[in-house]
This record gives C-alpha cells, structure tokens and sequence, in this order.
C-alpha cells in the first residue's frame, strides 16, 4: 500500500514537472513571437528625455574628449576635424529598439539644417559594414553613419546604455550628455539651434 502511494506521488510530481516545463517554454515562444522587431518599434512621443548628471570631464562647457570613427567606405574621421561647428555624436546599434525609433526625429532635423554648418556623427557600436548599410538604405537616412568597430569611441564617452547622445558645440566642448531616448524631434532641435546660436 505504502509502494503505491509512493508511486502514485511521484507520479504526480513528474506531472507537475512536465506541465511547469511546458508551460515556461510556451511563454518563452510566445514571448519571441511577440516582441516587437526594431523596425516595428513605436516611440512614445511625450517621453521625457533624461539628461545625464555627468560632472567632471563630461560635465557642460567642458572639453569633448578625442575620437576617430571610420566611415563606411573606409576612411577616418576625428573629431577635432569639425571644429567651429557643431557636432551631434549619437552612439546606436541597429538592435537597439529606442535608437531606431529615434533616427527619424534625427533625420528630421537634419533635412532642416542642411544648409547650416551642423554635423550629425550617427556612431554604431561593433557591426559590421553591411549592416549600418542596410539599415540606413531601410530607413532612408542621409546624415553621417560611421563605425565604432573596437567600441573605442564608446568607451571614452563611458556609453553605458544605448542610445547616447552627445552634444559638442563649435568649440569643441561639452554642451549636453543624452543617455536612452528615443529623443524627440523638438529636443534635437532645441539643442542644434542653442549650439548654433553660440
């Protein structure tokens, strides 16, 4: 009796087992299913954008580190190259969900300032050449995208999350850190047009 009883009560616990198991992988299908890819991504437009505490070597007004970015056909650009223009340094991966729902307000603002001296650097973190290719054919993006291969660039802004938006203004020094987004097309704009005022 007790023998039955034992079996009986592993039986249901293997059972149990099983359904728990199946039920996690259900969920965990349903789940891939169900997120959304970063070209069905919708920005929510009345989010608030965070703009980052930084002090010290990032802090407003101080100088914008150094850095070299290769463009898609090869060559390097630095960012001393830009002086006495300003400079919008957008760290993104073509993976990142807010980044992608970000580079039409991006875009947006670029089409308005093609005749002023702004330069958009749209900084990819680690893919390769026919990925940012492809992503801005699919996008229809004309500003600047280049590559950051090794993440160096990343690493001297200390990109912790993506996307990150840095603003240089004509002199070469910091004038706003953005971490996370997606930025609206109106705070793009705000901060272009007080870096041209300057």
């Amino acid at each position: 009796m007790k023998n039955r009883i034992f079996i009986a009560l592993i039986l249901l616990l293997s059972c149990a087992i099983l359904l728990v198991g199946a039920g996690l992988i259900g969920a965990a299908l349903y789940l891939q299913n169900n997120t959304p890819l970063a070209a069905e991504f919708t920005p929510q437009p009345k989010t608030a954008p965070f703009v980052a505490p930084h002090t010290g070597a990032f802090a407003p007004g101080s100088p914008a580190p150094e850095i070299s970015v290769t463009t898609l056909d090869g060559k390097t650009l630095n960012l001393s190259d830009f002086r006495g223009k300003p400079v919008m340094l957008n760290f993104w991966a073509s993976w990142c969900g807010p980044c992608t729902a970000e580079m039409k307000n991006i875009e947006a603002v670029y089409q308005q300032h093609t005749n002023d001296e702004v330069v958009i650097l749209a900084i990819n973190q680690g893919e390769g050449v026919d990925t940012i290719k492809g992503y801005g054919e699919l996008w229809k993006l004309n500003f600047q995208l280049v590559r950051d291969e090794r993440q160096e660039a990343g690493r001297i802004y200390k990109v912790l999350a993506l996307p990150t938006t840095v603003f240089v203004d004509k002199n070469g020094n910091i004038h706003e850190v953005h971490i996370g987004g997606p930025m609206t097309q109106e705070f793009i704009e705000k901060r272009v047009s007080d870096m041209l005022a300057q």
